[in-house]
């Protein structure tokens, strides 16, 4: 790889969601290809929700207020005591990030009450808009992708991922601390996400996905009013990796050491009974016959 002064801009696709949502061909074709290609694009989420755009600015706020709190008040929350499946607490120093459970706000299942800070209920009406705008746009893209690679009804993705029961599904609120001279230049560690799909939000710099073409770390620069979105390694073992869950990372701006970076994110996964098993298209390589299939709920515990 090149230094990071080399590092390039990404140039990923722009998928708009109305154009989806009206059944656009071209729409649909570049969402395809953008999932096989660089598995990173830019979502235009107008039309997902009229309230979207002032429930993205409530949630950056919420996380900037409630990452302000006491660390005190903070730690009766951490995410070991309250979750052994991590869907929802805080992480302190060193780890970061709070968790939002979907179900918890949208009130389904154990999580309907989960325990939380009560400045999280003062922007509950927003989170809830929130997660019915992702659901939304995920809903309508998995059967746009569905269609694309000619899946039967049994094999469409919208079949494991019914909002309307529990999953893991979680917003990620995320604080990265302003890192000290002395690891300017150095990243946070490469990573692919293990659900569906994830949905970042961020003002900020900082994103990096390896170009599948370069074989570089490519600089994915936040867009306003544009959710960031990534196939998850879930869609990506379906698909036998025609879909690609892309690395990525979060690095400073060369010769700088990291600034407070906010930054939330919507990880959709797939319903817990979920068979992790290929789809069968004459799109998708088949492969070997597995020993043994897991479901989604086995295999996010592994």
């Amino acid at each position: 790889m090149g230094s990071a002064e080399q590092n390039p801009v990404a140039q990923v696709q722009t998928i708009r969601f109305e154009g989806l949502s009206n059944g656009d061909a071209d729409e649909q074709a570049r969402l395809y290809r953008a999932c096989c290609d660089d598995g990173f694009f830019y979502l235009d989420m107008q039309g997902t929700a009229e309230d979207i755009d002032a429930a993205v600015e409530a949630i950056y706020r919420l996380e900037t207020q409630l990452f302000t709190m006491p660390e005190e008040e903070l730690i009766q929350y951490d995410i070991d005591r309250l979750s052994p499946k991590k869907l929802n607490g805080y992480k302190p120093l060193g780890r970061n990030h709070g968790k939002l459970p979907k179900d918890g706000i949208m009130g389904l299942g154990v999580l309907a009450d989960f325990e939380r800070p009560t400045i999280v209920d003062l922007y509950m009406s927003s989170l809830r808009s929130f997660t019915s705008a992702v659901i939304t746009a995920a809903n309508v893209m998995l059967s746009s992708l569905s269609g694309s690679l000619e899946l039967d009804l049994d094999d469409d993705f919208c079949k494991t991922h019914r909002s309307h029961l529990p999953s893991p599904d979680l917003i990620r609120l995320l604080r990265y601390h302003a890192q000290p001279p002395s690891e300017q230049g150095s990243s946070h560690v490469p990573h692919t996400d293990l659900g569906s799909m994830t949905f970042l939000f961020t003002k900020q710099d900082g994103l990096q996905i390896l170009g599948a073409k370069s074989g570089e770390w490519e600089w994915m620069a936040p867009k306003k009013g544009y959710a960031t979105v990534n196939i998850g390694d879930w869609l990506s073992m379906l698909t036998n990796k025609t879909f690609r869950s892309c690395r990525h990372r979060v690095k400073a701006a060369p010769g700088q050491a990291m600034k407070e970076r906010y930054s939330f994110a919507y990880f959709m996964r797939p319903d817990e009974n979920a068979l992790m098993q290929p789809v069968s298209t004459p799109l998708v390589p088949k492969v070997d016959r597995q020993d043994q299939v897991f479901t989604s709920g086995e295999w996010l515990q592994r």
